[in-house]
């Protein structure tokens, strides 16, 4: 019998899986375990097969850690990223932004319901994102609602 995926907030008992989940990751230089705490999780019975997870950055979100395996249905992907804009609301953040090399992402983003910003006015720490290694990156950014 399959059991199907569980969609949900990170927890302290999912530290051990969100690090076993993040070192299976080789394009990551490290693991950064402060941003577990605003991680929305996707587990498949006892192991993590997608995360998402922010910074907070200059009072803003920042989107880190996008992370999925492939055959994740889009059902769990979407109901990760509601929760994630839950998780969000639940912080106050207003607005949230990611920082993408890829036009696939970028699309994926844009449907999303993200747009382009521009990065002259985009900030890392004290630096112009146009003065660090992002400088070809799209940043995009997404104002978050309340009802």
């Amino acid at each position: 019998m399959t059991q199907s995926k569980v969609v949900k907030v990170y927890e302290p008992d999912d530290y051990e899986k969100v690090l076993s989940f993040l070192q299976g990751v080789h394009t990551l230089g490290e693991i950064e375990e402060d941003l577990f705490e605003n991680a929305v999780i996707i587990l498949n019975e006892d192991e993590i097969v997608g995360m998402i997870t922010f910074e907070v950055f200059r009072n803003k979100a920042l989107i880190r850690y996008f992370i999925f395996d492939k055959d994740v249905e889009e059902c769990y992907l979407v109901n990760m990223y509601e929760k994630f804009f839950e998780n969000l609301k639940n912080k106050s953040m207003n607005k949230v932004f990611v920082i993408i090399n890829n036009n696939n992402i970028k699309q994926m983003f844009n449907d999303l319901g993200f747009t382009e910003y521009p990065k002259k006015d985009f900030f890392l720490t004290e630096e112009s994102i146009l003065k660090t290694k992002y400088k070809d990156a799209i940043v995009m950014s997404y104002e978050i609602e309340y009802s």
